[in-house]
């Protein structure tokens, strides 16, 4: 029986449910160049090599003037540091360099035009910026991590300032990281002290009115420079284009190394970032059998005065690596990470297809703590004519939630009604923050993982890798009573093949395991706070990269086999049977002159729910997965201005279903944005200007999330910064 709604208000409490047409040139030139690399000097290179001589070391990076280019390795987990055009797995990665190109402030700007990325949410106007990979959720909780270590994320959009590059993994990442959901790894990759002083300071600003001061320093000191630090400050503080909208932002990050010895290092870092955004939305909940309306006619002023929410988190890491010998080295590192979370938003509940809605304010602090420990050894060694690249080693991570026992946490506070074609002030003055925290979760996982990647020619490699992991979990109810605990002690095989085309390219056959945790009911479910135990996913993978100096690309054919949950028509929260996620991900860029540069992607899925009981679920798309996704971008260098680029992009996503039994769908939609960058001296000292405006056409369109609700996009944007370097 469903539970009755209360004054037409949904009862209701958010949480994570945990695991919870532009097609560019550029791509078809560069997948259809692919077979022309067979006769580039590359391939009489390889064909050498496989009569005995060594492939050349190639190493292709990123330049302020291929903005896009990936970087050229990637942090792969229980892998080692890769370069990514010679994983077996799908992989993007952008430098910091290329994230001011990009103006990004979270990772929804960072992977704007990756095909395979579509926005769940933007923290202009939500709670913060989350995104699907594949049509996939990112786990916030689980499967974002700073420096391969996992980092606490609800809510908690970290700052860009003080990271080098960020990666991320597409698909399952069960044997690098562990439990996990299969839509990838987010990893953030912290700023380290540079050898030569660098000092830089950058001012921003955004419409309507929210300035960026952000200061970098590096360099080394003591005997022999023994001693290295990275210092990293910003501060953004102003009113947002979004109806009641202010940010206020601080973050602060100092990265310190010790070279004990010149084959022994000692590394510490510490991270405090804070957070408040007011004018914040948790997101709109249609009603059964109403349609949802065109976005652009729906009015602006949907958030209300009192709503906000508040982040702040600090994280503390340390290590040491050891170089055993030219082909040996090991590490070890910790890292401690709390998170405290404040949200005061609301949650507007749709009646009927005159747009009459409810609004729920949802006020609540909820914390965080992890701790992960992490020890490996990476060596290279011979059998016979087979060269072996291992890696072995142990990890054990910790997390414990703490959530609020309070009214506004578990039925949220009435502020009123209203409609969704026009503005109304709401309010409640019994609206308070619920501090009564108690331990609501607890999870444990202690594993042992080892890899080998066979080297059989200078073409043909393989991988097989393992990992062990006993993870355990524990639930508790305010009273600290266990409400239900799960024990689980998968193993997770990756088996990979591997054959180079030529020495910038590589073809290749993965399968990965993953293990995530299960589902949890919300307060929209009748059966409320049931919990289900962990969820197996396997990955199987054909694809294709290549990263020459003139042109990339990127093609995979994969396949996701994931436990399903959702919420069916009754209400009821269920874990059953498998969603299925067939796909075509595929990307390029190309030098088409020395003046032009073309980027393009396109993302085909095939979503459905398979093994269900229920017939009005059996056979559905999965719900928050776009069909088709294309992006395009061109770039402007003039021969007779090199200090000037100029890039205009757009992206298409394809319409996407609501709820699990596809009786809601949010329309596609396409956006389009502008930008410039110009590089001059003045006194001396290089200074980088740029400017452009993000969705130019204010594009106003839906995303939706978790299989229930749906948010609006955020506007139009100007935006504009100054990079000095002293």
């Amino acid at each position: 029986m469903q539970k009755p709604l209360v004054a037409g208000r949904p009862f209701f409490t958010r949480g994570p449910r945990r695991t919870p047409s532009l097609l560019s040139a550029g791509l078809l030139v560069s997948v259809g160049m692919t077979l022309s690399t067979l006769s580039q000097s590359g391939w009489a290179q390889a064909a050498a090599s496989d009569a005995g001589a060594t492939l050349p070391a190639v190493s292709v990076s990123a330049s302020k003037d291929a903005a896009v280019a990936q970087a050229d390795t990637v942090s792969a987990g229980a892998l080692g540091s890769r370069k990514q055009v010679d994983t077996p797995f799908s992989t993007h990665v952008v430098t910091s360099d290329e994230a001011q190109d990009l103006f990004a402030t979270t990772a929804n700007d960072l992977y704007k035009y990756d095909p395979a990325v579509s926005v769940t949410s933007d923290n202009a106007i939500s709670e913060n910026s989350m995104f699907t990979v594949r049509g996939m959720p990112i786990d916030t909780l689980n499967s974002v991590k700073i420096d391969g270590q996992t980092f606490p994320s609800w809510d908690a959009d970290l700052s860009l300032e003080p990271f080098e590059q960020v990666e991320l993994l597409k698909g399952l990442s069960g044997f690098m990281y562990g439990f996990g959901a299969p839509g990838g790894i987010v990893n953030y990759v912290l700023k380290r002290p540079t050898d030569t002083p660098y000092r830089s300071f950058t001012f921003g600003y955004k419409s309507a009115g929210v300035f960026t001061e952000a200061l970098d320093l590096g360099g080394r000191f003591g005997n022999d420079n023994r001693f290295g630090y990275r210092l990293n400050l910003a501060n953004e503080d102003g009113n947002t284009a979004e109806d009641n909208g202010h940010v206020r932002r601080q973050s602060a990050s100092l990265a310190f190394d010790f070279r004990i010895t010149p084959d022994l290092t000692f590394t510490a870092d510490a991270l405090y970032q804070k957070r408040k955004t007011n004018g914040t939305l948790f997101g709109l909940m249609f009603g059964s059998g109403l349609g949802i309306p065109d976005a652009s006619t729906v009015t602006h002023a949907l958030t209300q005065p009192q709503n906000y929410y508040q982040t702040e988190f600090a994280s503390f890491g340390t290590g040491l690596d050891y170089r055993l010998s030219d082909n040996w080295h090991a590490s070890v590192k910790y890292r401690f990470a709390k998170e405290n979370r404040t949200n005061s938003d609301s949650l507007l509940y749709v009646s009927d297809n005159a747009g009459n809605y409810s609004n729920t304010l949802y006020a609540a602090m909820t914390r965080y703590f992890y701790q992960n420990v992490d020890a490996m050894v990476e060596g290279k060694f011979s059998t016979g004519s087979i060269r072996h690249d291992v890696v072995m080693g142990a990890s054990f991570e910790t997390q414990t939630s703490e959530y609020s026992n309070s009214t506004g946490w578990n039925q949220g506070y009435f502020l009123g009604n209203g409609n969704l074609y026009g503005s109304t002030l709401l309010s409640n003055a019994d609206v308070s923050i619920g501090e009564d925290l108690y331990r609501q979760q607890r999870t444990t996982q202690a594993a042992l993982f080892a890899s080998d990647t066979l080297q059989f020619t200078s073409r043909w490699s393989a991988l097989a890798g393992v990992r062990y992991t006993q993870y355990r979990e524990h639930v508790y109810d305010p009273t600290q009573a266990v409400t239900s605990q799960y024990s689980a002690n998968p193993v997770s095989p990756t088996f990979a093949l591997m054959f180079k085309t030529d020495p910038y390219s590589t073809l290749y056959a993965s399968y990965v395991q993953s293990l995530q945790q299960g589902g949890a009911a919300s307060n929209t479910d009748v059966n409320y706070p049931a919990t289900f135990g962990p969820l197996r996913s396997k990955q199987y993978e054909i694809g294709f990269k290549s990263d020459h100096s003139k042109w990339g690309a990127n093609l995979a054919l994969f396949r996701v086999d994931q436990g399903y949950y959702y919420s069916n028509p009754a209400h009821v929260f269920v874990q059953d049977g498998t969603q299925r996620y067939t796909g075509i991900d595929a990307s390029g860029w190309l030098a088409v002159t020395g003046e032009w540069r073309v980027l393009g992607g396109v993302m085909w899925l095939d979503t459905k729910a398979v093994g269900i009981d229920d017939p009005t679920i059996e056979g559905k798309r999965i719900y928050g997965a776009p069909r088709f996704t294309v992006t395009g971008r061109v770039e402007y260098n003039p021969a007779y201005l090199r200090p000037l680029t100029l890039a205009f992009g757009g992206k298409y996503v394809g319409n996407q279903a609501v709820d699990a039994a596809n009786s809601q769908f949010v329309p596609a939609y396409t956006t389009f944005d502008l930008s410039g960058r110009y590089e001059t001296k003045i006194a001396g000292k290089d200074v980088t200007f740029r400017a452009g405006i993000n969705n130019i056409f204010n594009r106003r369109y839906w995303t939706t999330a978790w299989g229930y609700y749906v948010a609006p996009s955020a506007t139009r944007t100007a935006v504009a910064s100054a990079t000095l370097q002293f």
